[in-house]
């Protein structure tokens, strides 16, 4: 979000499938202390209902517009010039930018002279995309270039299988254009509202053992470097490890103009949802690791119970999958879903009912109608807000309800891909999400499951508010150099290299919206007890375990008393000296006025000034 003197706008269309009525609810005129007891009225419940196209005004009020009619950024309307502010999508982070320090450039052709402008003068232009990183990685408030302009789809070559875009244009946009073509994106991290510039260049991922991070799908880019190289074409052929580099480059060694990706056949997905013990979680995690084509555990903290939802293309479901058994036309074993078996046992309404009973219970005065208008997100939402959000207890309950939702809500359903590898990710949120290697595709080992079952004994002894999930993923490696998935940790090259498995785990602690905690008290004592007490005990389990914290997620500090005060030294130990040296020579000799970079990536791989 842009906010141009008392007006403000989304640097994106916020993104569709984690739009909440609700984020959260006020807890009066001031909050003492992180115990105290939060009352809500039945006024202040009945806001959850509000219906999503009315989303955005009650969240932020009345003077947001989307970037789509975002004015100019010259000024008011007397000819005055104001700071620009920028806020990521979970309001965790903002930054100000002067006046005339924030650019929109119309094409690449305004885009490659700004970017030459700043080479000469030495003035900052750190590249944004959506504004979707919770760490606002993309933050300079010294300058910054936003590229939401530049969203064209330029080609779709179904001979090389490939889209060319320029790097603005949103994933929901690629998928639009590819949809008439029978084409879709190989997959999606959670959400489509990323541009594609930061989609590759922070290292997204979706889910899938055999399938690497949305880096990999990068086959030519082309960025403007603000150095006497100019605009710099890359192919894996033309620059090997440079381009490699440059595909998940954190913004730092040049600005993504056009990207092309790999695509594939559109298809539809089988998604099985179902309910296990964490013990059978553990048992089962080898074969459904190469069974399913996409997989994602959702641990329930302080319950024995892990939410697995699996997805397999319909014309290629596994024998000993969801669904029914019957014969091709050649006499062989195929499973195929029938209407019986996208059956539910449960209505919506019985699905829902464990929450709306535990908000009932707890805001008793809130009405039928009110209950009847909100779904799963929604309900959660306001269940975690009609409580202290730090009370472990409170905590417990909204997680109990919520394992018995979906214990209900087990079953088949069958989509698009697009839609399927797509989830609700709840309301706004500090997210903290770790990386690990864990084997290969065809020994995946137990790390994975030691970590959780480590971190949950953990979390629960320490009776931290954890609330649901804390979600599991898998994928493969990835041959970016700064990937948290690179195989630097394991073999160098061959079978284990190119087949070697990571697992990413991401734990939440869920905050209440800006406008509905005006003193910002309860904000800032749950962010308090996520980064010192939450990330801080993620990093104490995942340390022999080799965590590496997403790009996007992660959190820097030069005071080594602070919480990160170390994370910096752990991440160039990571990646080892080559890989730091290596992206430091590429930063020197594409950025040597350090005008791309920011505090978080100076802090880490130092100045490239």
């Amino acid at each position: 979000m842009i906010r141009h003197g008392k007006r403000a706008i989304h640097l994106h269309a916020r993104p569709s499938r984690c739009i909440r009525a609700a984020a959260s609810f006020p807890s009066g005129p001031s909050q003492p202390s992180p115990n105290a007891d939060v009352g809500w009225s039945a006024a202040a419940l009945a806001l959850a209902a509000v219906t999503v196209t009315s989303a955005t005004n009650f969240v932020h009020g009345s003077d947001v517009t989307l970037a789509e009619s975002m004015p100019s950024v010259d000024g008011d309307d007397d000819g005055e010039e104001e700071t620009t502010k920028i806020i990521n999508w979970s309001g965790t982070h903002s930054v100000d930018v002067s006046p005339g320090d924030y650019h929109e450039p119309e094409t690449i052709r305004e885009l490659e002279v700004l970017v030459s402008r700043a080479y000469e003068t030495g003035k900052s232009i750190r590249p944004v995309g959506s504004a979707l990183s919770p760490n606002g990685l993309s933050f300079n408030s010294n300058g910054m270039v936003g590229l939401s302009n530049l969203d064209k789809i330029i080609e779709i070559n179904k001979d090389t299988m490939t889209v060319k875009v320029e790097a603005g244009a949103r994933v929901s946009q690629v998928l639009d254009a590819l949809r008439p073509h029978g084409l879709t994106l190989p997959n999606l991290a959670s959400i489509a509202e990323q541009q594609i510039g930061g989609f590759v260049s922070v290292g997204a991922h979706g889910t899938g053992a055999s399938i690497p991070p949305c880096d990999e799908f990068v086959t030519e880019l082309t960025i403007v470097t603000p150095s006497p190289a100019g605009t710099v074409r890359m192919t894996e052929k033309s620059h090997g490890e440079l381009f490699r580099l440059a595909r998940l480059g954190l913004g730092g060694l040049g600005i993504l103009s056009e990207v092309t990706l790999k695509v594939i056949p559109a298809h539809r997905l089988v998604e099985q949802t179902l309910v296990l013990t964490r013990s059978e979680a553990r048992e089962q995690l080898p074969t459904m690791l190469r069974r399913h084509k996409h997989i994602r555990y959702m641990w329930i903290p302080y319950e024995d119970a892990v939410v697995v939802v699996t997805n397999d293309p319909e014309n290629e479901l596994p024998l000993a999958g969801p669904g029914t058994e019957t014969l091709d036309a050649n006499g062989r074993r195929k499973k195929v879903v029938t209407d019986d078996d996208l059956k539910s046992k449960f209505t919506s309404s019985e699905q829902l009912a464990p929450l709306r009973v535990l908000l009932k219970k707890l805001s008793p005065s809130v009405d039928d109608e009110t209950l009847s208008g909100m779904g799963f997100g929604d309900l959660r939402d306001v269940l975690l807000a009609s409580g202290n959000m730090l009370d472990p207890d409170h905590i417990k309950k909204v997680n109990r309800a919520e394992k018995e939702f979906w214990v209900r809500a087990q079953g088949l359903d069958i989509a698009p891909s697009e839609q399927k590898l797509q989830f609700d990710c709840g309301g706004q949120q500090w997210v903290y999400e770790v990386c690990f290697p864990t084997g290969t595709y065809g020994l995946p080992g137990s790390k994975s499951i030691d970590f959780m079952e480590e971190l949950l004994r953990e979390v629960e002894s320490s009776g931290i508010a954890a609330p649901s999930p804390i979600e599991q993923r898998w994928t493969r490696s990835s041959r970016s150099p700064l990937s948290p998935a690179s195989p630097s940790l394991e073999s160098d090259n061959g079978y284990e290299s190119e087949n070697a498995l990571f697992s990413w785990v991401g734990v939440i602690m869920y905050l209440p919206s800006e406008d509905m905690d005006p003193t910002g008290f309860r904000r800032e004592f749950i962010t308090e007890s996520f980064k010192d007490q939450y990330c801080t005990l993620v990093r104490r389990v995942g340390k022999k375990y080799g965590i590496m914290c997403h790009w996007a997620k992660i959190e820097v500090s030069d005071d080594p008393k602070d919480a990160n005060g170390g994370v910096a030294e752990d991440v160039r130990a990571r990646f080892g000296p080559r890989v730091v040296a290596a992206y430091n020579d590429a930063r020197k000799a594409y950025d040597p006025r350090g005008v791309l970079s920011c505090d978080k990536l100076d802090q880490i791989f130092g100045s490239s000034r």
